[in-house]
């Protein structure tokens, strides 16, 4: 990781280093392709869960890689999907997938959050 270098972000507080913005495009791309088998699963809670642990497990490496702040994994990620929480009854009938991630990329406990959708090709 780079420390020390700014973004053009201004006085963004999330933006501000470059380091920041690697890990979120690093963790966006690596995470998108990971999960695009969603695309061909149905959209229930059981791939909820799959997805939700695949990630899990890769943020818990970046963490354990000294990537993200906190002493425990809860202060340094969060990972959000399923009805009620990121999805509603029509995101599901219309095949949308939403997962939202949160990193502790500055401070622990302190999230940006990432938030993106998979579409069914089923549906």
């Amino acid at each position: 990781l780079v420390w020390g270098a700014r973004t053009l972000a201004g006085n963004s507080n999330e933006w501000r280093y470059i380091n920041v913005r690697r890990l979120f495009n690093m963790v966006e791309e690596s995470v998108k392709k990971a999960t695009a088998f969603a695309m061909f699963e149905p959209n229930t809670p059981m791939t909820w869960l799959k997805v939700k642990s695949m990630i899990d497990s890769y943020l818990t490496g970046l963490w354990k890689q000294g990537a993200l702040f906190g002493d425990t994994a809860e202060q340094a990620f969060f990972v959000t999907v399923g009805l009620g929480t990121t999805m509603t009854e029509d995101d599901i009938n219309n095949g949308y997938m939403n997962i939202k991630i949160g990193l502790a990329a500055v401070r622990p406990a302190e999230f940006i959050e990432l938030a993106f959708s998979h579409k069914s090709i089923s549906a």
